[in-house]
């Protein structure tokens, strides 16, 4: 590339330069024109996230966690074995849900007060405040209707009044007010400042207790630390940190309190049992201890012989284990009375009686979790509701489960009874010989003694119980109380803020792709000079001027000097030539043949040149409208011979040495005239009378006119237009100078941006005369802004950023 402002032309590329990849150099010159656009559009963008945080409620986050003691209780009997009361491993999603169960957050609710909501009313938003924070305190005297929210402002006067609202009417504290149907009492509480406030001024609004659950619910998350640890996680996102802090204390004491009312309770049903057992057997142990007497006494018999001695201790240890299994079935058939009867339908099943069958024991503990389950939801709904419905036929279904496995753990300890017996009659086979009055008091203090083991059994219980009850404890821990950061995780400013810078560049740079995709349009020089190997001959700025002629011989506009720069660079088209033809086209009609072609034509004549246009776009014509011309004969009226050469030449005022030979009227048949013999003896008409010939003809993409003139031109100017011209058209300029279909083809550019940063953005470094710089410097005419009409201005703006 060589510097044009030395009057130098563009160097022609070869062919194998053609259609190469853009450069990176090319990328950020064809873009660097955005720039403005894309921070623009990051500072509104960043505007808009500081407007959002300004006014944005912010939103902290509470967080605690909870220690579930996985405690699986047992103890050993010598008699019976293991206790039937055992734990089983904790399911900690069963925990997770009863934290968050409707029955223990209202309760929270109820505790905290959550239905009434505070605020301080400011400038920009108003806070909320906790109830232990406010300089005044809030009792609900009457609500009609607990399910409609209601609110109220008031404005603190000072300790002793208040008033409500807009109104002007001042309210004691202590004194009843009325909002709707609902009365309120406010109270003054002391030692809490209003200075510590924005404002004076309070909002307090009221909601219903299944609001305020729902609020607590789904703000609330709990979460298992690990899969291997019971250890709950819970956190809560609030307005207010001390508000989050005391849900979350409160909800571990609650759940806390839970679990050992429920303990307790299983105890007391426990002892109810035992007790009731223990009255039947003080009826069935004197009856037995009757009969013996009555059987010593009738039969005079008191001790079994020496010799039996050894049967005896046999007979005594299969007694023992008999005694051990007839306990037990009897334990079984009064929990299947008990199950059985209708007074127990839903009432907690004893547990802690010493039947260690691992599948009754789950059956058991399943029956009194779903009991207890059913009791805490029936605090806050009807037995009516479908889902205590449910847990009805539920229970149902796992009675007569309980009441099935009863009969098959009963069935196999009569199965073992059989034997025992079985071995027992053995022993007394080989007791023969012993008498049968000792043989009656064996089997009535055998019988004895199986009720006073029973009986002592479970007075052992009982007493087992009922320390149990009075020494009961959670299985839960607050490992670590609810804390809070000051910090806010909503809005997250870093985030926000990164959020819209990204929003603030894809948009613009979204819409930049869309323009580039939907553009068909030459953009810049570079396109042409990858599409096609013909020379630059030189670029013309954007004109807002009314007049077509721009260049006249006091004009230092930049846009004359660029006309100048032209009329330079085709000194190396038509240097040795006498009297040179210069052929003026283009792709299509509008990009700018007629406004080159009277200012070239200009430009030469000022150089002391005779110069004439010849006004060859015969099917439209602009040359003489443009230079305000009145018509006359022109050149289709010399071709048909009703016209001579000296009527032609039309002389343009206030440039001397230019002329302009007008078409003449329209011809129906353009392309046949231009081919008459005429057409030579006009040529040389012209050339006689003038040194520089320009010749504005018919776009050469549209008509084949430019093709037939080309035989009497030197050179072609192929005007090209920034905005206008498609990229489809390169192909078209590249096809007629490599067919050499025109003569000497060189490459306009018209209507470049020149305020764009169109020329820093392709020189570079070259020392190309910028529009601005040379007006600053004094090498061109300073322009005086014309008045910025809104058409103009939105001509403007689109032309430098979508042209």
């Amino acid at each position: 590339m060589s510097e044009q402002g030395n009057g130098t032309v563009h160097t022609p590329i070869s062919e194998g330069e053609l259609n190469k990849p853009i450069t990176v150099r090319e990328f950020v010159f064809r873009y660097l024109k955005y720039l403005p656009l894309i921070i623009i559009s990051i500072a509104i963008a960043l505007l808009i996230a500081f407007i959002r945080i300004r006014y944005a409620v912010p939103i902290y986050r509470v967080q605690s966690s909870l220690l579930i003691k996985n405690e699986q209780a047992s103890s050993g009997d010598g008699k019976l074995g293991q206790l039937l009361l055992m734990q089983p491993s904790v399911n900690m999603l069963n925990e997770i849900e009863i934290l968050k169960s409707r029955p223990l957050i209202q309760r929270v609710v109820d505790d905290l007060e959550l239905e009434k909501m505070y605020y301080n009313v400011g400038k920009v938003r108003s806070t909320q405040f906790h109830k232990t924070e406010l300089p005044f305190s809030l009792q609900i005297a009457q609500i009609p209707d607990s399910t409609k929210w209601f609110s109220f402002s008031i404005s603190i006067l000072n300790d002793q009044e208040f008033t409500m609202g807009k109104e002007k009417k001042k309210y004691q504290f202590g004194e009843p007010i009325h909002i709707g149907n609902n009365t309120c009492v406010l109270f003054r509480q002391s030692g809490i400042s209003l200075e510590a406030f924005k404002s004076t001024e309070f909002q307090v609004i009221w909601r219903p207790k299944k609001d305020a659950t729902d609020y607590v619910i789904g703000n609330l998350k709990i979460n298992q630390v690990n899969e291997y640890a019971t250890i709950l996680g819970l956190s809560m996102q609030t307005e207010n940190i001390s508000i989050g802090i005391d849900v979350l204390n409160t909800i571990m004491a609650v759940y806390d309190s839970t679990i050992v009312e429920d303990k307790n309770r299983i105890a007391v049903n426990t002892l109810k049992f035992i007790d009731k057992r223990l009255d039947t057997l003080r009826y069935e142990l004197g009856d037995v201890q009757g009969n013996l007497s009555d059987f010593y006494a009738k039969n005079e018999t008191f001790n079994i012989e020496e010799q039996s001695k050894v049967f005896l201790g046999n007979i005594e240890s299969s007694s023992t284990e008999l005694s051990q299994m007839e306990i037990k079935i009897n334990i079984l058939n009064w929990l299947h009375d008990y199950i059985s009867n209708s007074q127990n339908i839903y009432k907690l099943v004893p547990t802690d009686l010493g039947i260690a069958e691992p599948a009754l024991l789950s059956l058991i503990n399943q029956y009194n979790q779903l009991q207890l389950l059913r009791e805490s939801n029936l605090r806050t709904t009807t037995e009516s509701n479908p889902m205590i419905v449910g847990f009805n036929a539920q229970l149902e279904k796992m009675r007569s489960n309980l009441e099935t496995a009863l009969q098959n753990v009963k069935q196999s300890y009569i199965i073992t009874k059989s034997s025992l017996d079985q071995k027992n009659q053995e022993l007394h086979g080989k007791f023969k010989s012993l008498p049968g009055k000792s043989l009656q008091s064996i089997n009535i203090e055998r019988k004895q003694k199986i009720l006073e083991d029973l009986y002592s059994f479970l007075l052992q219980k009982r007493l087992e119980t009922s320390i149990s009850s009075a020494s009961t404890i959670s299985n839960s821990k607050a490992l670590e109380p609810a804390i809070g950061r000051p910090i806010p995780v909503s809005p997250d400013k870093s985030s926000l803020y990164t959020t819209y810078v990204l929003l603030g560049l894809v948009i613009p740079i979204g819409l930049i792709a869309v323009i580039e995709l939907m553009s068909d349009k030459v953009r810049s020089r570079m396109e042409i000079e990858r599409a096609t190997a013909a020379p630059i001959v030189g670029e013309i700025g954007h004109s807002e001027e009314k007049q077509v002629l721009v260049v006249n011989k006091n004009s230092r506009k930049f846009i004359a000097e660029q006309f100048r720069i032209i009329r330079t660079n085709l000194q190396y088209f038509i240097n040795r030539i006498e009297k040179p033809v210069i052929m003026v086209t283009s792709s299509l009609s509008g990009e700018g043949k007629s406004f080159v072609s009277t200012n070239i034509g200009a430009a030469i004549a000022l150089t002391g040149k005779k110069t004439v246009i010849m006004e060859f776009d015969i099917r439209k014509p602009k040359i003489l409208t443009g230079l305000d011309l009145k018509r006359k004969m022109g050149i289709t009226n010399y071709i048909i011979g009703k016209a001579e050469f000296k009527d032609l030449p039309l002389a343009v005022e206030g440039v001397e040495n230019l002329y302009v030979i007008p078409c003449g009227p329209i011809p129906p048949n353009p392309a046949e005239l231009l081919l008459e013999p005429k057409m030579k003896e006009l040529m040389e008409e012209v050339k006689k009378n003038f040194e520089v010939v320009i010749m504005d003809t018919a776009p050469a993409g549209l008509v084949s006119d430019a093709v037939h003139l080309g035989e009497f031109a030197n050179c072609t100017l192929y005007i090209i237009r920034r905005g206008y011209t498609a990229r489809r058209m390169l192909g078209l300029v590249q096809e007629l100078y490599a067919q050499k279909k025109l003569p000497s083809i060189s490459v306009v550019l018209n209507d470049i941006n020149m305020e764009g940063g169109y020329y820093g953005g392709y020189y570079g470094g070259y020392g190309y005369y910028g529009y601005g710089y040379g007006q600053e410097g004094g090498y061109f005419e300073k322009e005086t802004p014309k008045k910025s009409t809104l058409k103009r201005r939105v001509s403007k703006w689109y032309h430098r950023w979508f042209s």
